[in-house]
């Protein structure tokens, strides 16, 4: 038999031994030879393979005495000795080079002097090892990590820092308001807020809902508003378990029922592609006829489908087919119900927009106000010359749909491939809000005329997703939009394929270098984001128009501009700087800090003790509130001998102060200040002093701006966006170093070691 100088590795324990002798390898010779110990651990991987082989029995033995162990040279040694119990001590000293050829590429440990491993060959179940301290010093050896898919994550430290709210110190008498007391209205408006929304987008449930029961279950003048401002909207299908108990409440409540819920009821929002399991696939149809008959409160009802927000893509797998019930429309006639807002959605529709006219007659829908079409495209073109050419268009049939709404003013259109030239003339004349998204057969030509026409009365204007609509439209916007009060415009695009990338713009330039937008002076908001598609030119252009029409924009409150420039970095750096300056000097509301003194009834009081009653009068006259007195009376000393070489600074006496005229469109020249501190003798200096004063005199500030956004750069809008906290460093919850006792096989999950 050939001689192996590699041994094949046993099963190796590096835990403690216990003190019972019981399941130590009893199958050793009995006329075993003692050798001499070893003095030296020179080849640590052979010698920790003779410790192995030499209790490598699988079966359980009586306790034979100890022995010592030999490292042989040449041969496999008899099994005449087995490893004393004795507590091992662990190296974790890298391998040298030299030891390399010899020894287990898979040894990991190397073995002290005159210490050898114990074996155990059957394992037996042992209390859990106590729990270690850790060291606030590094370990020799590797850490590991227990890597668990989902495990949560901890709060870097600055996340940390930013959770933990710091909480201002406020005087107070102690009274608690008497919330009680509260008329209902009142109460109804704030649990409103605090509970909005009761679901996201997804009719996923959020929180307030169980906060809304608590706060009914609070007391009796609670209860009332808290519950009106859960069934205002009622989450149906926010919930899952008690969804078809909370169909069957809102139909026939109970009748010891604190109030009557089918009154509070103002909206309905249906997912389509779950309607048949609103209460069981059975009687769904009947269980939402009853749910509108029931409803005695009811303005708006809205069956939507998720998959039609954006990115406005199919869903993958086919769902059964949901249409408008006829049954649902037969509630609606004989009941005494108004609606105000209603959505059409062609996949729902079993039959044309001539059917829709005909519903749009019953007296239900004659008080619409609010109406959205969704998914509604044009027939094919007729390319027989021989086929009618006198049969009404689609286009034709949904502007004579909406002609009977008599009172329709706000009017949107969601992924319809009608929205063109054919069908904005024939739209009605006294829209209020047009909402136009994702319509790729929108064109600024047709939009324009559109306007010029039918703007007269428009407020409101939101044009988002659409790929094929530049802004050429803005030059006549304020002879076309004389009250108009928010422009929205987003020029995010979405590929028709997961996979595929047809999201680019299908315009050459977004806007022309001699066309200057004109803004109506009722504006509010300007929401504007992603342009792209132009050069610097035309947005030099574009935010000079707003800058030289800020004197004529005196209700301007919201401001959000992000584009792209395609400049070279360094000009695009530069282009930024300017015009964030700009836009936040010319626009931005100046903060200013609330007053300690109003912070509450004590507060006032402990005040107006310290503080004499005209003392304070005489100090809130002055202009520069932040400066005080004494500084103010150097300065007006100062101000007598204007040669002096003092270091105070230049503050206009009282006087001075008094009969300055300081207005809204003036601003105090640069040169005048300038002159106070001393003459420049450089024509340069000089030559710039009066450019940038002059360039001072021509900007108006408006200054009312509450929100002023303004952004630059080459980012190109993506379906997710990615900030810097999706790249923010965070540890696994129950990281520690490893201390080398851990087993590691039995842990769920698995695990591995950085």
């Amino acid at each position: 038999m050939a001689v192996t100088l590699k041994r094949k590795r046993g099963a190796v324990s590096y835990k403690e031994p216990s003190s019972s002798e019981d399941d130590l390898s009893e199958n050793y010779d009995q006329g075993r030879n003692t050798v001499r110990e070893r003095t030296a651990p020179t080849r640590r991987c052979a010698g920790r393979s003779q410790a192995v082989d030499d209790v490598s029995s699988e079966s359980e033995h009586d306790s034979p005495e100890p022995a010592t162990v030999s490292r042989p040279r040449t041969s496999r040694a008899p099994r005449t000795s087995r490893p004393s119990r004795v507590k091992q001590s662990i190296s974790y000293k890298d391998v040298s080079s030299d030891d390399e050829e010899d020894e287990d590429p898979d040894a990991d440990f190397e073995l002290e002097e005159e210490q050898v491993l114990t074996v155990r060959t059957k394992r037996r179940a042992t209390a859990p090892p106590r729990p270690q301290p850790r060291k606030s010093g590094g370990t020799k050896g590797r850490c590991r990590r227990k890597m668990v898919l989902g495990a949560p994550l901890k709060l870097n430290q600055q996340a940390q820092a930013q959770s933990e709210r710091k909480v201002a110190a406020i005087p107070t008498d102690g009274h608690n308001p008497a919330w009680a007391t509260l008329p209902y209205h009142v109460l109804l408006q704030i649990f409103v807020y605090a509970s909005h929304p009761l679901h996201d987008e997804n009719m996923k449930p959020t929180s307030a809902i169980p906060w809304l029961v608590r706060m009914a279950r609070m007391c009796s003048t609670f209860a009332k508003p808290a519950l009106t401002a859960l069934y205002r909207n009622p989450p149906i299908f926010a919930i899952r378990q008690t969804r078809k108990d909370l169909v069957h409440h809102l139909i026939t409540p109970p009748p010891d029922a604190h109030d009557d819920c089918r009154v509070m009821v103002k909206r309905l929002e249906l997912d389509a592609t779950q309607m048949t399991a609103l209460t069981d696939p059975t009687n769904s149809v009947t269980d939402l006829v009853g749910l509108v008959r029931s409803l005695k409160t009811l303005r708006e009802i809205d069956i939507i489908d998720p998959m039609d927000r954006p990115p406005f893509r199919a869903r993958l797998r086919r769902l059964r087919r949901w249409v408008y019930p006829n049954q649902l429309f037969e509630a609606l006639r004989q009941s005494s119900l108004r609606l105000r807002s209603w959505r059409w959605n062609q996949t729902f529709c079993s039959q044309g927009p001539l059917w829709i006219k005909t519903i749009h007659t019953d007296a239900a829908f004659q008080s619409l106000r609010e109406l959205t079409f969704t998914k509604f495209h044009p027939e094919a073109d007729r390319e027989d010359a021989d086929a009618p050419q006198d049969e009404p268009t689609t286009e034709e049939l949904l502007a004579s749909a909406l002609a009977v709404l008599p009172k329709l003013r706000t009017l949107s259109f969601e992924t319809c491939g009608v929205v063109s030239g054919r069908l904005l003339p024939l739209l009605p004349t006294n829209l209020v809000c047009l909402s136009i998204t994702n319509c790729g057969e929108l064109l600024s030509d047709a939009l324009q005329a559109f306007l010029a026409t039918h703007g007269t009365h428009l407020e409101e204007l939101v044009l988002n997703h659409n790929q094929a609509l530049d802004m050429s439209f803005l030059p006549d916007l304020k002879c076309s939009c004389p009250k108009l009060e928010v422009l929205r415009m987003d020029t995010t695009y979405y590929s028709s394929l997961a996979m595929s990338s047809d999201n680019e713009p299908l315009y050459d330039r977004l806007l022309g270098e001699n066309e200057i937008p004109t803004w109506p002076s009722t504006l509010r908001t300007i929401d504007l984001e992603y342009l792209r598609n132009w050069n610097s030119t035309s947005a030099n252009n574009f935010f000079n128009s707003l800058i030289d029409a800020a004197e004529d924009l005196p209700w301007l409150q919201e401001i959000t501009i992000i584009a792209m420039v395609d400049t070279d970095w360094r000009q695009r750096a530069e282009f930024r700087q300017k015009w964030s300056a700009k836009f936040k000097r010319v626009f931005a509301r100046k903060w200013e800090a609330t007053d300690p003194r109003l912070a509450s009834l004590r507060a006032f009081r402990e005040w107006k003790a310290r503080v004499g009653e005209e003392g304070e009068e005489a100090k809130v006259d002055s202009f520069i509130a932040d400066v005080p007195e004494e500084l103010h009376e150097k300065a007006e000393a100062v101000t007598v001998n204007e040669d002096s070489d003092s270091d105070v600074p230049l503050l206009p006496s009282r006087t001075q102060r008094q009969y300055e005229g300081w207005g809204s469109s003036r601003l105090r020249s640069r040169s005048k200040a300038a002159t106070s501190y001393g003459e420049e003798s450089d024509d340069e200096a000089v030559s710039e002093q009066e450019t940038a004063s002059d360039a001072e005199k021509e900007v108006f500030v408006q200054g009312r701006c509450h929100t002023v956004i303004f952004r630059i750069d080459n980012s190109r809008p993506r379906e997710e966006m990615l900030n810097e906290a999706d790249f923010l460093d965070a540890e696994p919850s129950g990281d520690e170093e490893w201390n080398g006792n851990e087993d590691n096989d039995n842990e769920e999950g698995g695990g591995y070691a950085w």
